[in-house]
């Protein structure tokens, strides 16, 4: 789009569709940021009233206080009740951890990890604990500013230096925890800073952390990231454990394809959590209890007790057995890893027992109708499934189940009575995945056999067990306090076993149609071929037999392509709402990978229901959400690079050649179709038009206020009158421009380029201000004439149209200023948080800081127009070329997120070029 197509049909038809996508666009985004599902994590308790011990960064043995060099931040250790006293006289004697919070974080958020694996700790009376340390950054804003990222790695690797000198050499590793952007600088003070090793982290814990950021807001965040990148491969050789843990899809400020770490030893979302099962959003991810517990589990399970004093394992391999227990892989209910025992070969007690085989291929045992139907003292039940050749698959649920080796695969060779028993067997237990049960719990087990596989080991059944003492009522305590893993009263034991061949229960998506499940059947999968973003599922139960128990399904969506990213969601009995599950990891990344393998559902099923289901494509507004997700950071250069094309006719004085604008239009057309970028552009189109007519408006009924607001702020500054002020202040807007870009200027050694840039838009908006006050009603006319809003009747008077381009071309320079000045909005916040400390902002961007100091030089100014009747000369013709360039350039590289440090440079290139051409026009 451009905006100054004249020809009527296809301009008011580029901008009806613009304005309707527009509004689908700003219906999707209100959608992503409100509809999720409910937050049902519980909030973690304190031992005792929680106490934050200050540190100082220097120690005695110092010459300098280091502490001064970094005024915002503080080092802290954590204490509840008498271990706060202990931690006063500074003295430490367990396994130091540091926690890092995010951008603009707080030290205090380290409370509900720290608290519970206290209360750990003393409750369990073991021989060690965990020392937990956290950092105050004074809520600087590390997500936005490069140069604040930097500042505080290395004040993180001062504290690690503090730390250890805690410890007088007794501690030589540490365990880091890094939140959000803290996870980042966590990496950047192991592999950035010289004076530290990286070697001295054992663990390296990530929580919602943007390892793929959206946008690099400037060039020293882009270095940052491209130096850990270069980096990240020392942690592994120095054997560094690197744990990266996502919310899911309630984290709308780092999306779980941004948490996903290429380089890390396990990537996980809480979603997929055994026990979790949860998502959480950006902050509830450090407080939910259910996750919590399985990190400060994972870390109990890495600690050798051996060691003198106890320590983390030297082994990666355990490290990482321990952290695959707790987040991946937990096949059986054991809470500790200390406590698990397994064994491939299996051999059958001789007991009193009894051994079942049902010919049925689909059916359910319930230890209460057998103890109901054997009123004797319960014996040890084995039930029997044939392994047939017409049969490949076999699941099995098992609910309430105690037992923690309960399945096998063995040779019935053995006639023990009236019965064909097996005397050894092969345990296949380890393959059982701990699934949550209504509500999350209780629990069960629930296990996926290929028996194509098992057939090789020469078997002829497999074997559930359900030992004789479980059958009586059980109640599971442990010494944790995890209310969301306790049982339920009704401890009736139910398996159930579904025998089938796995084409029957494979589905593609491809043509699907709604189809109806057969009573007994535990499982479907559904191959997502032609699916990319959202899908929608809706389960129908009805004729519901057996006892009163409530019945649910559960769906799950596998992204194979990243393991750990699935996803969880219940369905309870008789709901009739669809649910729909978003793929999280990166939209790139799943259209390249799913050309090779596609997502999957697995659905599991009630076998005491029938099943209506209907899977299908999410609808439009939840697509749209997830282009929001994935691609809203494309929206800035392509409104600017159709900024730039609409410059470009204008300073050329095409308009009314209607073949120039139909190739422009067309090319621009080609360029975002075939970069998948119809929609984006169009968002542009709109936004464009919005802010031009926004304009327009708040000049006419708002430029007195701002008039009156620079005034008021000028005769407080320099101590003049009201009438001084008002006259000055005109003085410098319109007839003395070069004054007032001079004033501007001289403020960045003392502030920042950045709120040079921010205030040199504020004047241009007062020189829009005095021009209505000349042009109140050509402006309004302007305006309605140029969207077609009204015909025009006076095309005969030059004047007017000069009025009217002028007015046109001023509105254009303005947004064009607007959008130059949206990068150094980040950079103004940094300074204004660190104003109080110092007025003068040190760690500006280089580039930046002469980009700003171009653009306010020459936009104050007034150098920079375009002239209201142009000439056609080679150098305007070039100009305009030039720009169109630059703005298809900002398309094509709309998806490169590496290049938006870029646009300020760029940007201040053009505003030099435009400003020549106008000198010489």
């Amino acid at each position: 789009m451009l905006l100054t197509i004249r020809t009527p049909v296809v301009y008011g038809l580029l901008l009806s569709i613009s304005l309707i996508i527009f509004l689908l666009y700003i219906v999707g985004a209100a959608h992503y940021l409100t509809d999720h599902d409910e937050n049902t994590c519980d909030m973690t308790y304190m031992f005792e009233y929680p106490q934050y011990v200050r540190i100082g960064l220097s120690s005695n043995d110092d010459d300098i206080p280091q502490d001064y060099l970094y005024p915002r931040f503080g080092l802290y250790a954590y204490g509840e009740g008498f271990v706060t006293e202990r931690l006063r006289k500074m003295h430490f004697s367990g396994i130091p951890v540091l926690f890092i919070p995010g951008n603009a974080g707080s030290h205090e958020q380290v409370r509900s990890l720290a608290s519970i694996s206290l209360r750990k700790s003393l409750k369990s009376r073991t021989m060690f604990h965990f020392d937990y340390f956290t950092i105050s950054f004074g809520k600087d804003y590390s997500a936005l500013y490069g140069g604040v990222l930097k500042e505080e790695t290395d004040y993180v690797a001062k504290c690690l230096q503090r730390i250890f000198s805690l410890y007088q050499g007794k501690v030589k590793n540490i365990v880091l925890i890094g939140h959000s952007m803290g996870g980042l600088i966590a990496k950047g003070a192991l592999l950035m800073t010289p004076e530290i090793n990286s070697n001295i982290a054992s663990i390296l814990i990530t929580l919602a952390t943007p390892h793929k950021p959206s946008i690099y807001p400037d060039r020293t965040f882009l270095n940052y990231y491209h130096k850990l990148a270069l980096s990240n491969e020392y942690l592994k050789n120095n054997g560094t454990t690197v744990i990266s843990i996502g919310g899911g899809s309630r984290d709308i400020m780092v999306p779980s394809s941004q948490s996903i770490d290429e380089h890390a030893d396990l990537n996980v979302l809480a979603t997929n959590i055994p026990g979790v099962w949860r998502s959480t959003d950006h902050l509830c991810i450090l407080w939910c209890k259910q996750l919590i517990i399985k990190i400060i589990r994972s870390l109990f399970d890495c600690v050798d007790i051996t060691q003198r004093p106890p320590g983390i394992f030297n082994s990666h391999e355990h490290r990482m057995k321990a952290f695959n227990w707790h987040l991946v892989q937990r096949y059986s209910k054991e809470k500790h890893l200390s406590r698990v025992s397994y064994s491939e070969k299996y051999d059958f007690p001789r007991e009193k027992s009894e051994w079942i085989e049902y010919l049925r291929r689909q059916y359910s045992w319930s230890s209460k109708n057998y103890t109901r139907n054997n009123p004797k003292k319960p014996v040890t039940v084995y039930l029997m499934v044939r392994v047939q050749e017409y049969i490949d698959t076999l699941t099995v649920d098992a609910i309430h189940l105690k037992n923690r080796d309960w399945i096998f695969a063995c040779m019935a060779s053995e006639i023990r009575g009236q019965s064909r028993v097996c005397s050894t067997g092969w345990n296949m237990s380890n393959r059982t995945r701990i699934v949550p049960g209504l509500m999350r719990k209780p629990w069960k087990y629930s296990i996926d056999l290929d028996l194509s596989e098992i057939r090789n080991l020469k078997v002829s059944h497999i074997v559930i067990r359900i030992p004789a003492e479980t059958m009586n009522r059980f109640k599971d305590n442990d010494d944790d306090d995890d209310e969301d893993e306790d049982e339920e009263d009704d401890d009736d034991q139910i398996i159930h076993i579904d025998a089938h061949a796995r084409a029957e229960r494979y589905k593609r998506f491809t043509n699907m149609k709604p189809w109806t499940s057969e009573r007994g059947y535990l499982r479907y999968h559904v191959a997502l071929e032609s699916i990319t973003d959202v899908v929608s599922v809706e389960l129908k139960s009805s004729n519901c037999v057996g006892d009163s128990r409530n019945h649910f399904s559960m769906v799950e969506l596998l992204e194979p392509w990243v393991p750990g990213s699935g996803q969880v969601h219940f369905f309870a009995e008789n709901e009739t709402i669809s649910k729909s599950l978003k793929l999280q990891t990166v939209h790139s990344q799943r259209l390249r990978m799913m050309k090779s393998q596609s997502a999957e559902l697995r659905l599991t099923l009630d076998p005491a229901c029938t099943y209506s289901i209907n899977v299908k494509r999410g609808d439009f507004i939840e697509r749209m959400a997830c282009l929001v997700r994935d691609r809203w950071s494309s929206i800035y250069p392509i409104t600017v690079g159709l900024l730039l094309l609409s410059i470009g006719q204008r300073i050329e004085a095409q308009e009314e050649d209607r073949t120039s604008t139909t190739a422009i239009v067309i090319i621009t057309g080609i360029l975002c179709v075939s970069l998948n970028l119809v929609i984006e552009c169009c968002v542009g189109v709109a936004i464009l038009h919005f802010m031009a007519i926004g304009i327009c408006c708040s000049v006419v009924f708002f430029g007195s206020v701002a008039h009156n607001i620079a005034v008021r702020f000028l005769a407080r500054a320099v101590t003049f009158s009201t009438t001084w002020s008002d006259w000055v202040l005109g003085g410098l807007v319109n007839q003395l421009p070069i004054v007032a870009a001079g004033f501007l200027l001289s403020m960045i050694p003392a502030t920042c380029g950045a709120l040079a840039t921010l205030l040199s838009v504020f004047i241009h908006f007062l020189r829009l201000t005095s021009m209505y006050e000349d042009y109140l009603e050509e402006l309004l006319l302007a305006s309605m004439r140029h969207f077609n809003l009204l015909r025009r009747k006076d095309r005969g008077s030059d004047d007017s149209e000069s009025i009217r381009a002028n007015i046109l071309n001023q509105i254009l320079l303005f947004l064009f200023s607007c959008f130059v000045a949206i990068p150094a909005i980040p950079t103004a916040l940094v300074w204004a948080k660190n104003f109080s400390y110092n007025t003068r902002l040190m760690t500006e961007d280089q580039v930046f800081l002469y980009s700003w100091i171009v653009l306010v030089g020459c936009g104050t100014s007034g150098l920079v127009k375009i002239p209201a009747k142009p000439s056609n000369s080679y150098r305007t013709k070039l100009l305009a070329t030039l720009l169109r360039c630059l703005g298809w350039i900002a398309l094509a590289t709309a998806n490169g997120a590496h290049y938006y440090w870029c646009f300020p440079p760029s940007l201040a290139v053009v505003v030099v070029l435009i400003a020549i051409n106008a000198h010489h026009s």
